[in-house]
């Protein structure tokens, strides 16, 4: 199996341009909101933060999965890791459920919890089969992923915790979905397997800045080697991926904290704010200050 292009498109989601993932992103909608407007086929494309579940109930059509192409029908359960390469074809009138999780919600939403290595692992599962009935998982996928759109969508408070429990739930669904039927394709689950070690050492020693060299050395794979997992996975250097998990950090800090952005470049492992500021602004198109700004009016609105 060849390794997934680097000119393949990396979307925000459903074909939109890939923009900067906002800190704690989840998206929540149905196919049919967002599918026939473009025609019901959303081209083969990767998420560069992004990772997808996907559940068809009604319809049905065709999938790109990397490398794999394939017919499905309904119901149908699909998860998509980041930096994975897919497309769906769906016949016309088709429905369901499209969720889209950043990986700074899956770090946070996973890191607290007792068994946050197995969840985290379970969301690095490439996923395709039928969606297994409750009674087999004991776990209502559907009605997770409804509740999920709904909260979402609501201002209530504490619709962050219900999601954040939710995803929790859609995950444990996932992996006990994942231990009958995995897509097992060796090329790509070594390729993500690097690729996921990889992240999983930046969020460990984000703030401490460590050349490129340093993340390959501990994964035992050259520099060069590295740079093409990435730029496969997602089409970024590992630089650019640092960088971007660093500005990630910082937007966090900024729209929910009310520490001085002083305190965030230190706390980021900045030693110099002018630096900080610089490095945020060229990155973002806007100042740390005024991005905060623009977060507070925006949550006001």
């Amino acid at each position: 199996m060849r390794a997934a292009p680097s000119n393949v498109p990396i979307f925000g989601l459903y074909g939109d341009p890939a923009d900067a993932i906002d800190p704690g992103f989840v998206a929540a909608e149905l196919i049919s909101q967002t599918a026939p407007l473009h025609n019901w086929h959303i081209k083969s494309h990767r998420h560069r933060n992004l990772s997808q579940a996907l559940l068809v109930l009604q319809g049905g059509g065709r999938l790109n999965l990397d490398a794999t192409h394939s017919a499905f029908k309904v119901p149908w359960l699909v998860w998509v890791p980041a930096g994975v390469v897919h497309g769906y074809t769906f016949e016309p009138g088709s429905e369901g459920f499209v969720i889209s999780i950043s990986d700074d919600f899956l770090t946070s939403a996973t890191a607290s919890h007792p068994d946050a290595a197995r969840l985290r692992a379970l969301s690095e599962i490439v996923l395709c089969e039928p969606l297994p009935p409750p009674e087999r998982i004991d776990i209502d996928l559907k009605a997770t992923c409804k509740a999920l759109t709904r909260e979402t969508a609501s201002a209530l408070p504490g619709a962050r915790i219900a999601v954040t429990g939710l995803l929790l739930m859609l995950l444990v669904g996932l992996g006990r979905a994942a231990a009958r039927h995995t897509l097992t394709q060796p090329q790509l689950a070594q390729r993500t397997n690097l690729y996921r070690r990889f992240r999983a050492l930046v969020e460990t020693h984000l703030r401490e800045h460590r050349p490129i060299s340093s993340y390959a050395a501990a994964l035992n794979i050259t520099t060069d080697r590295l740079h093409a997992v990435c730029t496969e996975a997602t089409g970024q250097t590992p630089q650019g991926i640092v960088h971007d998990r660093l500005v990630l950090e910082a937007k966090r800090d900024l729209a929910y904290t009310w520490n001085s952005v002083s305190e965030i470049a230190f706390g980021l492992g900045f030693n110099d704010t002018a630096y900080f500021s610089r490095f945020f602004s060229k990155r973002v198109g806007i100042s740390p200050a005024a991005y905060r700004k623009k977060m507070r009016v925006e949550a006001e609105v």
